[in-house]
């Protein structure tokens, strides 16, 4: 049976039905309009259950999936857990070009923070403080060398 074939036999979803659907207990994922039951690979999932289940709660996950770059191995192991598909499902990229503006964000979509590069140095602490420690280094010296032996 083709893939295409095995979705159409499973069931429709609304994308509210998968909203309920996001906890330890039974989670569901939503990944190129497909639904599938992830709540017993949460414990065996290689970046951790949390992955999962912010992927859950965030709603469509196909992006994020796309962004990690699975291995062939785990794009066939999702068989395993697809329950059906959503009903009129629009993807990501076409939902976007749709919205008002063109590139505006949907109200409830979160990423996660963006890495911003180095801090700016602090050429004062950078320069000075080494220098501090060092003349305590010194003065601890001088004091156990000839200050204490008197």
């Amino acid at each position: 049976m083709a893939e295409n074939e095995v979705a159409s036999a499973k069931k429709l979803f609304s994308a509210s039905d998968v909203v309920g659907h996001a906890s330890r207990k039974d989670c569901w994922v939503v990944i190129h309009g497909k639904v599938y039951d992830v709540t017993k690979f949460l414990e065996d999932h290689p970046g951790g259950e949390d992955v999962l289940l912010h992927a859950s709660a965030s709603g469509d996950a196909t992006e994020a999936f796309e962004d990690v770059g699975h291995s062939t191995s785990a794009i066939s192991m999702m068989n395993n857990y697809l329950i059906g598909s959503i009903k009129d499902y629009v993807p990501p990229s076409a939902s976007e070009a749709t919205t008002i503006g063109g590139n505006d964000v949907p109200p409830n979509f979160r990423r996660m923070p963006q890495k911003k590069g180095p801090p700016a140095p602090n050429t004062f602490l950078d320069f000075l403080l080494p220098l501090f420690v060092l003349g305590l280094a010194f003065a601890a010296w001088y004091y156990l060398t000839f200050i204490a032996k008197a």
